[in-house]
């Protein structure tokens, strides 16, 4: 037991008192949450600039309401950019329903107000769009494929942003009957559709406003066309006011018994929080589990390793070396929990740290070490090589990698059965368990247990297995085994090599 300590010791200190495990530290979390966090971070940096979109108004009744709602748009734009204290996204709201004459401005802001409220989320991860919209009228009349390339090429040379067609027969009316709704057809139920040119087409902010705005400004104006003229149009705004449906916390019961709901969920802390426990499960996993492979195959390249079975046993080496790893690890765990738990006091988030998943994630954390680290140390006694490592690991990292694969699948639904199943699949137990833990949803308690001894069932086998192939690898030189091979190891009856390779001489 004594030289087991000592070996732990020594493969603590190699793992935590370099230079290289503070800088992994240090930049793991960047590297692996970067990109939620980049955005947000550098947000500053961006300057709002004055784009330009021409826009061909085929209809010739839509230009002049888009452009009073752009430059709407900017004054709240500025406003809120000089203030910097008004929280709330989006346009500004409209006024009571008895005042009268509504400009068209404000009837685009009361109803846009649900599309502008769903880009809020994208401003609290640094994504809104902050810069100011300039409008160019073009000419409708004889306007082809010249005018389209030449405003392309403005696109190219930065003098315009975009330019948007707004077809002639948007909004012509689209009469229902009984026969064509038998067999509706997409021309039935929606309108032409309008371009939008740039280089961004696919991603930009400014198509989505853009879009939200018109198809609004398209809906006012098909309704003023097609219904009597004493129907004021407040009226119609009235009817095109809508009742949002906010999510909410379960109820219970408290201490003096009174049944109160729990706190509302916040959208955006309901999915990253499960995602960072999830990521730093699996950056405490690469960054214990990577040293084995690599200490192993220095041992053996060297010609270390035989200098060491001189003096301990295999068994005695590879538990020595695992143990020193689950310290590490736990050390890694320790800097990172403290260093999330002082961010979420100083920002007020104290209440959101799920204290009782720690006790499921410690356990799950260091059967999770066991199981990949002997892995990788009977990998990398099996091989001479990186390279010929690098094969065999290719399979052991798509495992590790699955819950990379379906973390949003089961943040979304976390008893669902695709979760559950993939819960109950031990390697992947630990990541998928503690990420569902983390949603806050309530996990029968039969499933955690069940995937408890699972867990410890294949890491006890699995560490057994690897132990077997680690001490008939470590003193193999020249070609490396096949998979066959390395499966007589485990299954072989043979479980001791000759005294000469791993016992001390006498």
């Amino acid at each position: 037991m004594n030289k087991i300590l000592t070996i732990a010791w020594r493969e603590y200190q190699a793992m935590v008192a370099t230079r290289a495990f503070l800088i992994a530290l240090l930049l793991m979390p960047v590297l692996m949450l970067g990109g939620a966090w980049l955005p947000a971070l550098l947000r500053g940096l961006e300057t709002p600039e004055l784009r330009k979109i021409a826009v061909l108004d085929s209809t010739s009744l839509l230009f002049n309401r888009f452009d009073e709602a752009v430059k709407q748009r900017n004054r709240q734009l500025q406003s809120k950019q000089t203030r910097k204290t008004d929280k709330t996204p989006g346009l500004a709201a409209p006024a009571d329903a008895g005042k009268s004459a509504r400009s068209d401005s404000d009837a685009l802001i009361s109803t846009v107000r649900s599309q502008q409220k769903a880009d809020s989320r994208g401003e609290e991860l640094g994504l809104q769009d902050i810069h100011l919209y300039e409008l160019e009228e073009i000419p409708a009349e004889d306007f082809g494929d010249e005018q389209r390339l030449a405003l392309s090429e403005r696109i190219r040379r930065g003098e315009l942003y975009a330019f948007i067609e707004v077809p002639t027969d948007v909004l012509e009316p689209r009469p229902f009957s009984p026969e064509n709704l038998k067999k509706p057809t997409p021309d039935l139920v929606q309108l032409p559709a309008m371009k939008w040119v740039a280089e961004d087409a696919a991603l930009s902010d400014a198509r989505r406003w853009s879009e939200a705005a018109m198809n609004q400004l398209i809906r006012s104006q098909r309704l003023s066309s097609s219904v009597s003229p004493i129907v004021l149009p407040t009226v119609l705004l009235e009817l095109e006011r809508r009742s949002p449906m906010e999510g909410g916390g379960l109820y219970a019961r408290d201490e003096s018994g009174r049944i109160v709901s729990e706190s509302k969920p916040d959208e955006i802390t309901s999915l990253l929080l499960p995602m960072i426990i999830m990521m730093l499960m699996f950056m405490v996993i690469m960054m214990s589990a990577q040293p084995m492979l690599e200490s192993v195959l220095e041992e053996k390249t060297l010609r270390i390793a035989e200098v060491l079975l001189g003096a301990a046993s295999a068994r005695e080496l590879m538990a020595g070396k695992l143990l020193g790893n689950v310290g590490g690890s736990l050390t890694v765990f320790i800097v990172y929990g403290s260093g999330g738990t002082f961010m979420a006091l100083q920002q007020g988030y104290a209440d959101r740290i799920p204290l009782h998943i720690i006790p499921w994630f410690v356990i799950y954390q260091i059967l999770a070490v066991l199981l990949y680290s002997s892995v990788f140390m009977a990998i990398a006694a099996s091989v001479t090589q990186l390279r010929e490592a690098q094969t065999l690991l290719l399979p052991v990292w798509m495992v590790v990698m699955l819950p990379m694969f379906v973390w949003f699948n089961v943040v979304r639904e976390p008893n669902s059965a695709l979760a559950t199943s993939i819960s109950m699949f031990p390697p992947a137990t630990p990541m998928v368990m503690t990420l569902r833990m983390a949603t806050g949803a309530t996990i029968p308690l039969w499933q955690n247990l069940l995937s408890l001894v699972l867990t410890i069932g294949c890491t006890y086998f699995g560490v057994i297995g690897a132990a077997r192939i680690y001490r008939q690898g470590i003193l193999r030189q020249g070609k490396p085994p096949r998979i066959l091979e390395m499966l007589t190891w485990i299954f072989s009856q043979r479980h001791r090599t000759p005294q000469s390779q791993t016992e001390p001489g006498p």
